[in-house]
């Protein structure tokens, strides 16, 4: 899957933050394959990061939502910006199609309604 210019810099400059957590704590860091890790490089729990994302919404005084909202809302403004519902279904794990086309016929609808508007445009009589 390709990943966007401004998420490996994102990434990169985490990547960064971490080796320097890393040098600093020394020997106590423990050595894995992960990217997203404890303080002292120890994997993460899944719910750490569910528990983490509820406390950044409220510091900042955001809508109560869900990782798993962001998902959704992640497939829906590809499908709104044109993004083939192939790429999509790929990009979202979706063992075929059919399931994204299930789970977001809603955004569709829309992609639906902008096809009637342009074919109306081309075939209008001037």
């Amino acid at each position: 899957m390709s990943l966007s210019p401004t998420l490996c810099t994102l990434l990169k400059d985490y990547r960064v933050w971490q080796n320097t957590r890393r040098l600093r704590i020394g020997e106590r860091w423990v050595n894995t394959d992960r990217l997203f890790t404890q303080s002292n490089g120890e994997p993460i729990y899944p719910d750490t990061v569910t528990e983490w994302f509820a406390k950044f919404l409220k510091r900042h005084d955001l809508p109560k939502v869900t990782l798993h909202s962001l998902r959704h809302t992640n497939a829906t403004l590809m499908i709104a910006e044109g993004v083939d519902i192939c790429t999509v279904s790929k990009r979202l794990g979706h063992a075929n199609t059919s399931i994204t086309l299930d789970v977001y016929a809603h955004a569709l609808k829309t992609k639906d309604s902008d096809a009637a508007d342009k074919l109306d445009a081309v075939l209008a009589v001037r």
